[in-house]
Formats: C-alpha cells, sequence, structure tokens
C-alpha cells in the first residue's frame, strides 16, 4: 500500500504556509537594493580593500566582477522560476540532488546569514558614527566629535550601551518581520528611498567640486586631521604604498557589494516569478553595477582612488578613522544638517540588510519545518499577519550571538568564514541547475520557455556558477582578506557541516521510528 497519502498529514502541519504571492518586480528590486545599499556597499570596497591589497585597478575588478555578478543572478532567476517556494536553495538542493545536500545547504546559509543578521547594528555603528565624529572633527563640534567617539566600536566607545541598543534593534526586526506583508513593506521601501536620498545628496555634494577643489577644502581642515593631503601621500609612499594598478581583487568586490543572492529564499511570495525576478533581481544587479562604476569614478576624479588608499595606510591621517569614502562629503560641504543626514542614511542602510535577514531566514526554517527536517511547529504561520511566527522568533534569539562576539569577541572577524558556507552552498546550487533537466525532466519543461536545446541554458549556467564559487571557495581559505581559514575556523566548519548531518540522521531515524519515510516528501515540491 502507497504511504505516501498518510505521510503528509503527518509531516505537514497545514496545507499551505498563507504567505501569498505578494512581492512585485519593483519589490524584488528594493528588496534586492536594501540587502545590498548602494552607498554603503560600495564605500566598504574602498574601507577594506587598501589594507589587504596595494596597487588595485576598481575599474577592471569592478568590470569582471560585473560578468560574474549577471551569471549569478541569471542562475537564480532561472532555478526560482522553476521551483518558487520559500526556502530557495534548501528546496533546489534537496529536490534535485540529495535530501541530505539540501540538509547542509539549509544549515551553511542559516549560519552565514544569522551572522549577517545580527551583525548588522553593529555595521551600523561602525560605518555611521565614524562618518559622524569626523564630521564632528571638521566643524569643530564637540557634540558630534563626542558621539562619534561614543557609539563608534573600539577604543573609547561606550560597548554595553551600544550592544544594549544593538539588541533592541535586533528585536523591533523580529517584531516587523513577525507583522510582515504591508507594514514590512513600507519599512523596507522606506530604508530603500532614504538611502537613495543619502546616495544622491553624497554624490551632489562631490560632483559641487573637482580634484583641486577638494584638495583645497582638506588642506583649509588640516589641523582637524594633522596633516595634509601632500604629507598623507607622503607617508602612504613611506610605508611602501605604490600609486599604480596592477591587480583585480574579485574576492574583496564579492565581500562589499555582492551579490549574495538571497531573494530566492521568498520565492513563494512573488507575483509572477519568471518576470518580477527577471526585472526585479537581474534589473538590480544592472543598476547597481552601473551605479558603482559611477560612484567609483566621481570618487577618483574629485578625490582620487590614491589619496583613499594612501589615507588608509598613513599612521596619522585619518586621527583613527577609517577612510569611508562619504566622510570627505563633510570636507567639501561642512554642514552640520547634511552630516546628520547622510549618518541616517548609512545606519539604515545597515539595519535595512539586518532586518532583511530575519525574512529570509524565517522562510528557510518553514519550509524545512513543512518536510518535517524541524519541529513542525516552526510551521506555524499567524493567521492575522501571514508571517512564521516561532522561526522569526527562534531567529530573533539567534541574531544576539553573533552581535555580542562582534561587540565584545574577535571570534567572528578571525573564526568564522561566512564567505565560505555561502560558496559551498552555491556550489550545490550549481550542481543542482546542472542535473534538473535530466533528473527532473518533467518539472523543467513544464517550466521552461523558448525552444529547447540539447544542452539547457540552465545546465550552461549551472557549470559556469561552479567554477565561480569554487574560485570564491579556494580564496576564502587562502585570502585573508576574504575570510580566515585558521584551526578555529576549520573546527568550526567541521562543527557545522556535522550538525547539518546529524539534523538529517535524527529526523530520518525518527521519522523511521514512526514508519514514515522521510525521503519521500523529497520527491515532491513544498506547497505553498
Amino acid at each position: 500500500m502507497d504511504s505516501k497519502p498518510a505521510l503528509k498529514p503527518a509531516v505537514f502541519s497545514r496545507n499551505a504556509t498563507g504567505l501569498v504571492r505578494e512581492l512585485s518586480a519593483f519589490a524584488v528590486f528594493a528588496w534586492s537594493i536594501v540587502y545590498f545599499p548602494w552607498l554603503s556597499s560600495w564605500a566598504g570596497i574602498f574601507w577594506v580593500t587598501p589594507d589587504s591589497y596595494q596597487n588595485v585597478n576598481y575599474y577592471e575588478s569592478l568590470g569582471v566582477w560585473a560578468i560574474i555578478a549577471i551569471v549569478i543572478v541569471v542562475l537564480y532567476w532561472q532555478m526560482t522560476i522553476r521551483m518558487p517556494r520559500s526556502g530557495g536553495d534548501y528546496v533546489f538542493v534537496s529536490r534535485t540532488l540529495n535530501p541530505l545536500l539540501g540538509v547542509i545547504a539549509a544549515v551553511f546559509f542559516f549560519v552565514a546569514i544569522i551572522i549577517s543578521a545580527g551583525s548588522g547594528p553593529y555595521w551600523a555603528f561602525t560605518e555611521a558614527f565614524s562618518q559622524l565624529g569626523f564630521a564632528g572633527q571638521v566643524l569643530h563640534n564637540s557634540f558630534m566629535a563626542s558621539l562619534g567617539s561614543t557609539y563608534t566600536p573600539g577604543p573609547g566607545a561606550d560597548t554595553n550601551l551600544i550592544f544594549a541598543i544593538g539588541v533592541v534593534l535586533l528585536a523591533i526586526g523580529g517584531i516587523v518581520t513577525l507583522f510582515g506583508g504591508r507594514l514590512l513593506r513600507y519599512i523596507i521601501y522606506g530604508f530603500f528611498g532614504y538611502a537613495f536620498l543619502t546616495l544622491l545628496v553624497v554624490a551632489g555634494i562631490f560632483l559641487s567640486t573637482n580634484h583641486a577643489g577638494f584638495l583645497s577644502d582638506y588642506n583649509a581642515h588640516a589641523a582637524s586631521f594633522t596633516n595634509t593631503t601632500s604629507n598623507i601621500i607622503a607617508q602612504g609612499a613611506a610605508h611602501g604604498y605604490t600609486f599604480g594598478a596592477i591587480a583585480v581583487v574579485i574576492p574583496v568586490l564579492f565581500v562589499s557589494i555582492g551579490p549574495y543572492p538571497v531573494m530566492q529564499m521568498v520565492g513563494g511570495e512573488i507575483k509572477n516569478p519568471r518576470r518580477s525576478l527577471l526585472y526585479g533581481l537581474v534589473g538590480a544587479e544592472l543598476v547597481s553595477i552601473a551605479v558603482w562604476f559611477g560612484l567609483t569614478y566621481m570618487l577618483d576624479h574629485v578625490v582620487s582612488i590614491s589619496f583613499i588608499n594612501a589615507y588608509t595606510v598613513a599612521p596619522s591621517a585619518g586621527a583613527g578613522f577609517a577612510a569611508v569614502p562619504t566622510v570627505f562629503a563633510s570636507v567639501i560641504a561642512p554642514n552640520a544638517l547634511l552630516a546628520w543626514f547622510i549618518v541616517g542614511g548609512l545606519f539604515v542602510s545597515n539595519m535595512g540588510w539586518s532586518w532583511l535577514g530575519f525574512t529570509f531566514l524565517s522562510r528557510l526554517i518553514l519550509s524545512m519545518s513543512f518536510d518535517g527536517v524541524i519541529s513542525t511547529k516552526f510551521a506555524h504561520v499567524s493567521e492575522r499577519f501571514r508571517t512564521p511566527t516561532y522561526a522569526v522568533i527562534l531567529i530573533s534569539c539567534f541574531t544576539v550571538v553573533p552581535l555580542y562576539l562582534e561587540f565584545y569577541t574577535s571570534f567572528i572577524t578571525t573564526q568564522v568564514n561566512s564567505i565560505f558556507l555561502l560558496a559551498v552552498m552555491w556550489m550545490l546550487t550549481s550542481i543542482a541547475a546542472i542535473v534538473l533537466p535530466f533528473r527532473k525532466k518533467s518539472l523543467y519543461q513544464s517550466t521552461a520557455a523558448g525552444p529547447r536545446s540539447r544542452i539547457p541554458g540552465i545546465s550552461i549556467l549551472g557549470v559556469i556558477g561552479i567554477v565561480v564559487f569554487g574560485y570564491l571557495a579556494y580564496y576564502s581559505i587562502v585570502n585573508p582578506a576574504v575570510g580566515p581559514f585558521a584551526l578555529g575556523a576549520r573546527i568550526l566548519l567541521s562543527a557545522v557541516l556535522a550538525g547539518a548531518i546529524i539534523i538529517y540522521l535524527a529526523t530520518y531515524f525518527y521519522n523511521r521510528s514512526k514508519n514514515l519515510n522521510i525521503n519521500a516528501i523529497f520527491n515532491e515540491l513544498p506547497p505553498e
């Protein structure tokens, strides 16, 4: 007797999530941008890179990465329109390759995005208040300078206070996610709008002058920084910095500007996935590439990338402040209101991707609960708000862990290699893309559009994906600028892998003791 009809009620607590398809193409576009905010992500390139690389050709780097990025988003567009279900990579891999590999992909994604979501407040304070402290120096405003010193994580900061505020911000993010629906969309749109206006303000300030004007403005405030521009360049040269361009730095660009494929996690909530993901996800990447090229050109011709790099390596140039490019807006336009506006934009930009992480992770937990991999309690969806209640609460609790580690230890920055976790997961999805047309032929043919070729396009994208993500995984091991791989990192990653295997085996044998074949559930797509 076929046991499958009896299996569903025993494993699923309900037949549908209640999460209706409501994300439009613009919502996908806005969410993608908020998860990779234009200004703060781009600024991160020039904040992080000079500490690890010199003589970088940023234009070539962006050009190479643009090609890679487009391949990635097109691959995930294709996978999501064929399996438009919440859970993303977990569903792709478990249905196409193997349930155990699906669980491994899910656990890797969970750990990596928990770290990202939980670290959001830390980076919000770091980026925004270093901006504020710098502006306070320029304006000789002791109140702004004091706030910058107090709330920028590091020496002199009130760490306990910032951590407490960070916990409150994460709690608010969890509550917003619990309410979901229109409230969540409006808040994300608000973050998108504010960050976009901040981008326009910063770009307008930079475009109001030229390189000679910037040098004049900076030197006029040199007493605030203890060095003129010529002294900074000289210090950079004395520390071995040579001002040429020799390299592309794809791994560092990946850390700073992505894209991390994430919208597939809410694939079951997107209206007309084929169209919305094309215009929203792929469109967001194309526009982002244009924006980042434009911002880089603007920075180079007003401040100069060589000066940014020298500023980073010169020991006394910034008086302890990182070379986040937006700080120089206060040199060109020393105005307190403008400074506060930019600080707010940087802050909400970082909180935006933090809060979106709650949504993406909750859909992963929901999908795994439907499959019976974890307790079906986490499949509970609020009848009023149509959000996975217990999944969001679980995630909210977990996010406090990386926040604590960021503020009070060096564990996150020295022992956690999130890029490696994600790269492995994305390689599994790339393999799933290769075999999908052959192992799930009926599914593929029912969702394919246009003429069919002997070698399906999605399989070609999968091959390219393996090369790209294999490259990133390799560099996340050997390159300290991307992710450490010390003994502690190897132990942690081994523990994460072992944890995923244990979860699967525990699920398998528990259901077997109940005369349920858990693997049978992976022969079909989960309900919407």
